[in-house]
């Protein structure tokens, strides 16, 4: 009897032993892949469902989604059609005088941009769509908690750009269409006009500005039409924030894996050309995700740079134009606007550099672990990685232009110099 309890114990501390090798065996899953793959995408579900384009991009969205993204669809083109056709009229008629062209050309530049950039999100939906599928297939497939946390980190990092960006366009967009057509000083022959101020002039082709209702529908339809371009604004720089943050996320992954390998493989019984082979795939696929984001992006830069030099331009000139007429309100109003597209294009310039540079830095890290205590000629084929740090990703504006630090001060410098041109011309 004794013998048999004796017997019965063993085995079933064998079982027990047995299953926690087991559960020892078993790796960590991400069991909160879907909150996290919820906040990395939050502020680009939000706007782009407003634009009416998330349904184009994601495609598990209902019935009722895909219906209220085709009308945010229609009254978005709408809206942009409202203001970019009567504008498009009063800045080429012959009536219009040159200094209200040239006073114009900026709120013109702008509309025609955010139209450009809208219809190259529609274009680029399949590319955004991959981009996205393969975010939320690495959130659901990283295997350790410290990995999690610096995706986490990562993706925090892209929010806090996305919230600054939000901020400034807004801010400065609202104070423009809400402060200039009611607290600017506005011409001696407008002092005494019944039309109301609007914020873009050239509507009273249309409509009787005169008559109140239609002045009010005007107003409102131009601040509703002006929201929707800072959404597109917005858009693009969320989508960009958020990829480049899960690209150096998954670098950071990459990184972490070769500090760790010189450890792993003396601790580990799995062989060393196994680990270096799934860094290195972990590494190509971060390399393939990051391209994937500049075929994404390279369009949609080409229009941001464009648009944030000329309108630069235009509203420094517009500065001194107001410093000369000594309106108060308006300069702090372009002043405003003028430091939310310098932050916008910086931020654009600060994600390229910051891509590129962690892309570099696996090279670094992998050279300065102690690949000497790495098992035969394991050591070598840290070799390819150092390679391909010496040529990483690059986000370009048409594949022209790479956005750097640099890029961004060329952008300056280019917007002061056709400043000068405007002011000799003019």
């Amino acid at each position: 009897m004794v013998s048999t309890v004796d017997n019965l114990q063993q085995s079933l501390s064998h079982i027990r032993d047995d299953s926690m090798a087991k559960i020892v065996t078993i790796p960590w899953s991400n069991v909160n892949y879907e909150k996290d793959i919820f906040n990395a995408l939050i502020w680009s579900r939000w706007i782009l469902r407003v634009l009416g384009i998330w349904p184009l991009v994601f495609p598990y969205t209902t019935k009722i989604e895909k219906i209220l993204a085709t009308i945010s669809f229609s009254v978005c083109v709408s809206a942009l059609s409202f203001l970019l056709i009567p504008m498009t009229i009063y800045t080429l008629s012959d009536q219009t005088v040159t200094s209200d062209k040239i006073k114009m050309l900026g709120p013109l530049a702008y509309v025609v941009a955010s139209v450009m950039k809208y219809l190259v999100l529609v274009i680029r939906h399949r590319s955004i769509r991959r981009c996205i599928h393969v975010l939320s297939v690495d959130w659901r497939a990283v295997q350790e908690e410290y990995y999690r946390t610096i995706m986490i980190k990562d993706s925090v990092k892209g929010h806090v750009l996305s919230k600054f960006c939000i901020t400034f366009i807004y801010c400065g967009g609202l104070c423009y269409n809400t402060v200039i057509p009611f607290l600017s000083r506005r011409p001696d022959n407008e002092l005494n006009s019944t039309v109301g101020p609007v914020t873009y002039p050239g509507f009273d082709i249309i409509f009787d500005l005169r008559f109140v209702p239609a002045y009010v529908f005007v107003f409102c339809a131009q601040l509703f039409s002006s929201i929707i371009m800072f959404n597109i604004t917005t858009a693009v720089c969320c989508l960009a924030a958020m990829f480049v943050a899960h690209a150096c996320g998954q670098m950071g992954i990459v990184m972490a894996k070769v500090e760790n390998l010189v450890q792993n493989v003396q601790s580990s019984h799995m062989n060393s050309k196994h680990r270096i082979a799934i860094i290195v795939n972990h590494h190509v696929q971060a390399l393939r995700f990051s391209a994937r984001i500049e075929d994404v992006l390279n369009e949609l830069c080409m229009v941001e740079i464009m648009e944030s030099t000329l309108i630069i331009c235009l509203l420094e000139y517009y500065c001194l134009m107001e410093w000369h007429n000594n309106d108060g309100f308006a300069i702090m109003t372009y002043i405003f606007l003028l430091t939310s597209f310098v932050f916008n294009i910086f931020m654009f310039c600060y994600i390229g550099e910051l891509l590129t540079d962690q892309c570099s830095k696996v090279g670094h890290i992998s050279y300065e672990i102690e690949w000497y205590r790495l098992p035969g000629k394991t050591a070598v084929d840290l070799t390819l990685m150092i390679n391909m740090s010496h040529h990483p990703t690059k986000i370009t504006a048409g594949k022209l232009i790479s956005l750097s630090f640099s890029s961004f001060g060329n952008v300056l410098k280019t917007s002061l110099a056709y400043l000068n041109l405007l002011r000799t011309v003019v």
